[in-house]
């Protein structure tokens, strides 16, 4: 899967480890499958990926499983893996046109609710694609499909006809294309949505996540004694034992070590330059996540730049997942840099975020791959429940369409966003400008292009209502081995 530079029209031989070149579109050969053929495959493939998940945990899997089968979305935001199982063998005309347009850092598990704000290290809100842990390298058509399909399952649920949905998706694919060929021609790692330059739903996240007080968010978590803060204590939310906590401690002091310095805070009183992250308190903390069901991750209460406790900050260390792409996408070059999820996650947000959250960092408890970040007041995910018009909808997805086109095009050999033990990106196998490597892949074919996504969407989201139904069937005839 070398990297190769288009010089012609012409199809270029293909390196990849997943198939582009297939005699019809992934949407087609799926769409022939009898419900018994379907059903056994998606039984089959959760069955092969999640094997050790379920082993191990059988009732955080059932328990994620009937998430799952609440509704069509949330059954796609718990199967990235059948996502990119059915995508390793399509018939992509980008890609096989220009194989480096297959080697581009992509979110993995781009759907429509991950999407939000965040307060990036010089004090700007921003809204941004956000959670990283599927991210990797690939195909940058995955993320533009992935994100289609969602959209045309939000738009299906809120009772949008075909003809308004399609419309919605042509949006979404024009903007997308016309953010890429702007930053074809514009500085791009600058870029950010901002209170400066949206309007309607997002500027009013912006301005929801503006004016939320980090004290009102850490008594959220926390409560006063003795005159000090600690951890509010729960079913969900418990102590850990003498042990566990010295572990965590090893793995926290590991942390500090891949955080730059340029973002780490100086101990207070000291003139020496010597830093220091001092912990109050640690409470273990069982996840709700559909995707993390099940899962443990550790929340450390950390002071603040003074004594007073309005300055607080809390941390979450949580188990960094393999990424479903993984088991799609090999070479040799990524399994070296992506060995560590945790630092797989963090090179991913430092790659497709033009400024990354100061806290940002990786670590290994035991011998478990985590990912380390701040949990933020000014966070606020974007909530559909609460874009119902559907001129309200086509202005979102616009924001979708430049926010996606950004972390494709700002993750390239410009990108100086770097964790603190990693010296470079794996530019050996991404290409060097990302927005020319997709401008060239599409070759002009724009109407083509949009087309195709379109086509994706629609097919495959009434494949995904069509997949959530058997999946229903399976699981609550106890299809699944060990649930």
């Amino acid at each position: 899967m070398s990297r190769i530079i288009p010089n012609s029209n012409r199809y270029q031989t293909n390196r990849l480890s997943y198939d582009v070149l297939a005699p019809q579109k992934a949407i087609n050969r799926i769409r022939a499958q009898s419900n018994e053929q379907r059903s056994k495959f998606i039984i089959d493939t959760f069955a092969h990926f999640f094997a050790a998940g379920i082993r191990e945990n059988p009732n955080a899997f059932r328990a994620r499983f009937r998430k799952m089968a609440a509704s069509p979305f949330n059954f796609y935001r718990g199967s990235a893996v059948l996502f990119y199982q059915d995508l390793k063998v399509d018939q992509d005309p980008y890609v096989a046109r220009n194989n480096a347009a297959g080697q581009v850092f992509i979110h993995g598990d781009l759907h429509a609710e991950n999407f939000g704000t965040y307060l990036d290290s010089n004090g700007i809100l921003n809204f941004d694609v956000n959670d990283f842990d599927e991210g990797y390298i690939g195909p940058f058509t995955w993320d533009v499909k992935r994100l289609i399909a969602s959209i045309n399952l939000i738009c299906y649920s809120k009772g949008f006809s075909d003809r308004e949905i399609e419309h919605i998706l042509i949006v979404f694919v024009e903007e997308y294309l016309k953010q890429v060929y702007h930053f074809c021609k514009n500085a791009k790692d600058h870029f950010a949505l901002t209170l400066r330059n949206t309007s309607g739903k997002i500027k009013k996240l912006l301005n929801e996540a503006r004016i939320k007080s980090h004290v009102a968010h850490l008594d959220s978590m926390t409560c006063i004694e003795n005159y000090d803060r600690r951890f509010i204590r729960s079913k969900h939310i418990q102590d850990v034992d003498d042990n566990l906590r010295d572990s965590l401690m090893r793995a926290f002091q590991k942390y500090l070590e891949t955080i730059p310095e340029n973002k780490k805070i100086a101990e207070r009183g000291l003139s020496s330059g010597q830093l220091t992250y001092r912990i109050k308190d640690i409470v273990a903390r069982s996840s709700p996540g559909i995707g993390s069901a099940g899962k443990i991750s550790y929340s450390f209460l950390i002071e603040g730049r003074s004594e007073t406790l309005e300055n607080d900050v809390v941390l979450y260390m949580k188990p960094a997942q393999r990424s479903a792409i993984s088991y799609v996408v090999q070479h040799p070059v990524l399994d070296e840099y992506f060995k560590h999820d945790g630092l797989r996650t963090v090179l991913c947000s430092y790659a497709m975020q033009a400024s990354t959250p100061k806290w940002l960092g990786y670590t290994t408890l035991g011998s478990i791959p985590c990912l380390v970040d701040a949990v933020e007041a000014h966070s606020e995910d974007l909530d559909w429940s609460d874009v119902t018009d559907f001129k309200e909808v086509v202005e979102v997805v616009q924001y979708l369409g430049k926010a996606t086109a950004k972390i494709h095009c700002v993750a390239d050999s410009d990108c100086v966003n770097t964790p603190k033990d990693v010296s470079h990106l794996p530019f050996s196998v991404i290409p060097r400008d990302t927005e020319h490597t997709i401008r060239d892949a599409i070759h002009g074919e724009d109407d083509e292009f949009i087309q195709d996504m379109v086509e994706f969407g629609m097919v495959y989201g009434e494949q995904i209502r069509r997949d959530h139904q058997l999946f229903f069937e399976a699981f609550r005839n106890n299809q699944f081995p060990g649930l």
